[in-house]
């Protein structure tokens, strides 16, 4: 309840304001009264109009019928259309008024508006109010907290919670008649090591089930308690009953033990490893002996290639000679046939003044 009431909260502010961070106090203080009066809190039991229609019924049956639980569903409900029955759902003349109103700018600046509007509406504040609604909807049941309408964590008239297990008492009256006995719905933390969740004294046994950080023995029985989320861990890397290679087995030891045994496998086989390496270490030494003899053939072959490659570029630099060559010849035959041409024509001309004169 708490977390939908600051998604409401947040997402209302998104809808009113669009998504930009620099919204004022007049701007979010409405809204934070709306959200407020939208839990309507004291009218949220629908234990009373159940038994006005149902009064032909026991109120016992009533009582056993009734499930606290659907308000509080129905009231998680109003906080989800909390923005758009108090503000407006985002239409498409809105978003194309303003661009800022697409569905994914929106989705992407909830965690910031989050952390803006919580400064407003604070997770104390939202769980005070949680616990009201809950009250006002268990107030005939009694499922979710305790039936005694004085009994709160912190009491008042003197009475109140141990931080411990103990009773609480009423301090005014020692009498025994007013001494009340330990309340079932009072906030006790988790007994578990590193676990950081409190829970009503009631719902202990159902925590201590699903808690990750209960120890639990080690499946494999090596003796160990380990907290119940890590016993994948434990089993598969820790627990010294787990079956473990040898760490020689890069050298051929086929031996699969407990990981508690290695160190006397290695000790009690020592032999066997030693022969094991030696044979890998002249399968080594063959291998490099293969790996040299390639590789003086490669350098060989290399030496080949770059010889070739030497008799190739002067190929090509002597067949780009004799091309230049060529165009130069190609030039100058065409210049040497221009000139024939204008030396036929300046020879004509001669004969014919000759002939003239």
């Amino acid at each position: 309840l708490s977390n939908a009431m600051l998604d409401a909260f947040a997402l209302a502010t998104l809808f009113a304001h669009g998504p930009k961070n620099n919204i004022a106090d007049a701007q979010v203080l409405p809204l934070k009264s709306k959200l407020i009066d939208s839990l309507s809190i004291g009218t949220n039991c629908s234990y009373g109009s159940r038994v006005m229609a149902h009064q032909s019924s026991s109120s016992s049956d009533d009582d056993n019928d009734y499930d606290p639980y659907v308000d509080i569903l129905k009231v998680k409900d109003r906080l989800c259309n909390f923005a758009e029955t108090c503000v407006g759902k985002l239409g498409s003349v809105r978003q194309l008024i303003n661009p800022d109103f697409s569905n994914q700018n929106l989705i992407s600046a909830m965690p910031g508006r989050r952390k803006i509007v919580e400064r407003y509406l604070s997770e104390r504040e939202r769980v005070c109010l949680a616990r009201l609604l809950i009250k006002d909807i268990d107030r005939h049941s009694s499922q979710f907290h305790c039936r005694n309408e004085s009994c709160s964590c912190i009491m008042m008239g003197g009475s109140q919670h141990s931080n411990n297990d103990s009773s609480y008492r009423i301090d005014d009256d020692d009498d025994d008649d007013n001494k009340l006995p330990d309340c079932e719905f009072r906030l006790v933390p988790c007994p578990n090591s590193n676990c950081p969740d409190t829970f009503s004294h009631k719902h202990r046994t159902q925590h201590d089930e699903e808690c990750g950080f209960k120890l639990v023995p080690c499946p494999s029985e090596c003796g160990a308690n380990i907290p119940k989320n890590e016993v994948h861990i434990h089993v598969r890397d820790q627990c010294i009953l787990r079956s473990a290679e040898c760490p020689l087995s890069i050298v051929g030891c086929t031996a699969t033990v407990r990981a508690k045994d290695v160190a006397s496998h290695l000790n009690n086989h020592a032999d066997q490893h030693f022969i094991l390496m030696a044979n890998r270490m002249m399968e080594y030494q063959s291998v490099m002996k293969d790996m040299n003899t390639r590789l003086k053939l490669l350098e060989e072959r290399n030496g080949v290639l770059e010889s070739e490659l030497k008799k190739a570029k002067v190929q090509l630099q002597s067949k780009s000679e004799a091309k230049t060559v060529a165009n130069n010849v190609k030039k100058l035959t065409k210049r040497i046939g221009t000139l024939e041409t204008t030396c036929r024509k300046e020879f004509k001309l001669v004969e014919y003044d000759r002939r003239n004169r």
